[in-house]
């Protein structure tokens, strides 16, 4: 792999579970760790969700091999293209090992999924 090609920068976020003064949890996103990392998408689709149509992209982010990333886990990205700040967030489905040699990791990731 080019050391180019992993040029986005990406944040790791795990979920706390914290309690709120109603009884109930509140999950709070803290930051594990920022990765550099490649993105290349797989499938759009629509879906709808609360009488809205919703996009939906499936893709596959591959960063440098890291223990303990499990599918509650996160990435966001935040960049500015022409003065306007965006933020994607990309929900992990699912974690592959490139070829077992521990340099990798594959992670299935879905943005526009509703949380």
């Amino acid at each position: 792999m080019a050391v180019g090609s992993m040029r986005f920068k990406l944040q790791l976020q795990s979920p706390t579970r914290t309690l709120d003064d109603g009884g109930g949890a509140t999950i709070v996103w803290t930051k594990v760790a920022d990765v550099f990392a490649s993105i290349t998408p797989k499938s759009s689709t629509e879906q709808l969700f609360a009488d809205k149509l919703r996009d939906k992209l499936d893709s596959v982010i591959r960063i440098r091999y890291r223990s303990g990333i499990t599918t509650a886990y996160r990435l966001v990205q935040t960049f500015t293209r022409d003065g306007v700040t965006t933020t994607r967030t990309f929900e992990i489905s699912g974690i592959l090992n490139v070829d077992n040699t521990f340099k990798f990791l594959d992670l299935d990731v879905s943005e526009g999924v509703p949380t």
